[in-house]
């Protein structure tokens, strides 16, 4: 039996107009990796995306939590000037009875260097879009 599995995840920050962000990712159980695919769509439409690495965890305490840590690997030869240089993520999981939290800072730009950081994202799971 298969210990893979994936998950899909939407990222809004509470501030209404702030970034999209999108997480397609494939956790194996047995180790707890994940990888993936991250998308962020911006206030003027524009998409950045970037594959991502991490770990799933569990957040001890007086109730036990599950969490999501990922870094983003860039691509070697970047095409374009905007291309993502970086990404990091925390995200604590959602339940079925409340929304996950999720802190991420993704790098972009060569020529003119700017960082994207979110510390209130809202995190919801989706099902896949057909295309």
């Amino acid at each position: 039996m298969s210990q893979l599995f994936t998950a899909i995840y939407e990222v809004n920050s509470a501030v209404d107009g702030g970034p999209t962000l999108r997480l397609n990712l494939v956790v194996n159980g047995r180790n707890d990796s994940v990888v993936g695919h991250v998308q962020l769509d911006d206030f003027a439409g524009a998409s950045k995306a970037i594959s991502v690495r991490g770990h799933h965890v569990e957040i001890d305490g007086e109730r036990p939590m599950q969490a999501i840590v990922l870094a983003g690997t860039p691509t070697i030869f970047p095409c374009k000037d905007e291309d993502p240089s970086a990404f990091q993520l925390l995200m604590v999981l959602p339940t079925a009875w409340k929304d996950g939290q999720v802190c991420y800072k993704m790098s972009f730009g060569k020529t003119s260097p700017r960082v994207l950081e979110i510390r209130d994202g809202i995190a919801r799971a989706v099902l896949p879009v057909a295309h």
